[in-house]
């Protein structure tokens, strides 16, 4: 197909489109399971990313941010909440002494145990029409738009 072709399909802006529909959605019914905590969607994106295996020592902001794909002022203030709610600590990085990382606190893993099959059987929800095939083919083709993005 010619590129001014490509240009023209209504796919990539249907495709778009949806995607920022189900994200909108997605946030609003996460916000709904995660209301039952006192907990916001960032907050529990936060604490899913320390609550990783391997990352029992915790993560710069630096590595959040990336990680998250979000803005370091708006993680800043997320991260500030959640350090006065006891559910995460700053600590000196081990590697860096002049910098620190983010870590869970005890209470922090015992929330994430709580919040975690609630959130999982949301997700599961949300895609149980769609066989194992399909979900992974999904991850796939979102991680190719992704990189592509990432290249700007």
């Amino acid at each position: 197909m010619a590129e001014t072709d490509e240009l023209s399909s209504d796919i990539p802006l249907k495709l778009f489109f949806r995607l920022y529909q189900a994200m909108n959605l997605s946030l609003r019914r996460a916000a709904e399971v995660l209301s039952e905590f006192d907990m916001s969607a960032q907050q529990w994106s936060i604490l899913d990313s320390l609550n990783r295996a391997g990352y029992e020592k915790g993560m710069t902001v630096n590595g959040l941010v990336e990680y998250l794909m979000v803005s370091r002022q708006s993680l800043n203030g997320v991260l500030r909440r959640m350090e006065e709610s006891g559910y995460i600590e700053r600590v000196v990085n081990p590697d860096d002494l002049r910098s620190r990382q983010i870590r869970l606190t005890p209470y922090g893993r015992e929330v994430c145990l709580k919040v975690e099959p609630k959130v999982k059987k949301f997700y599961h929800d949300s895609v149980r029409h769609m066989n194992e095939e399909e979900r992974v083919n999904s991850l796939n083709l979102l991680n190719q738009i992704l990189g592509n993005m990432r290249k700007k």
